[in-house]
């Protein structure tokens, strides 16, 4: 849902931005990280995001610079802050009505046509271990789920992707 309205708020900005959501919480420029979301649970009380855009930088610490951009690097443009501001909280109110109304289908849809993950071999940390597979979508939750070699299906709420190749390279 976050990562949706942060996709949203910088195309109504840069509508031709080849934007792409990686599971779990960052969205990509041109294979570059150009965002990022973190969202923590607290029970009783809702759920608390952050979400952090590469707005204006020129350049990153040289050991990021290659997994790294800003809206400014990649568009030449300096992005005004505001404006980009009062666009995502439009789109979190959007995507928040839609969760609450129960559209969780029309959610997971719109996430998977926002990235290329899937159908690929990917590699998961998560809690001290790595579980590799072919990424074949997101369950109603929207958690990851990864077919193992063995066959068996996981479903993953949460990690880090590590690696992420075509099944089968040609």
């Amino acid at each position: 849902m976050a990562g949706l309205a942060t996709i949203s708020a910088i195309l109504h900005r840069l509508p031709s931005l080849p934007l792409n959501l990686k599971w779990p919480n960052d969205i990509l420029l041109n294979d570059k990280k150009i965002a990022g979301i973190l969202c923590e649970y607290i029970p009783g009380t809702g759920v608390i995001i952050g979400i952090g855009i590469n707005l204006n930088q020129t350049g990153f610490p040289k050991e990021i610079e290659d997994k790294a951009t800003s809206l400014k690097l990649e568009t030449g443009n300096t992005v005004n802050r505001i404006d980009l501001v009062i666009s995502l909280l439009e789109n979190l109110g959007k995507e928040y009505e839609e969760f609450l109304q129960e559209k969780r289908t029309d959610l997971i849809k719109r996430w998977t046509d926002k990235t290329d993950m899937f159908g690929k071999i990917t590699t998961i940390h998560q809690k001290g271990k790595f579980l590799t597979g072919t990424a074949i979508g997101l369950d109603t939750e929207g958690r990851l789920i990864l077919k193992t070699s063995d066959g068996k299906k996981h479903t993953l709420s949460s990690g880090e992707l590590l690696a992420n190749q075509l099944e089968n390279p040609q």
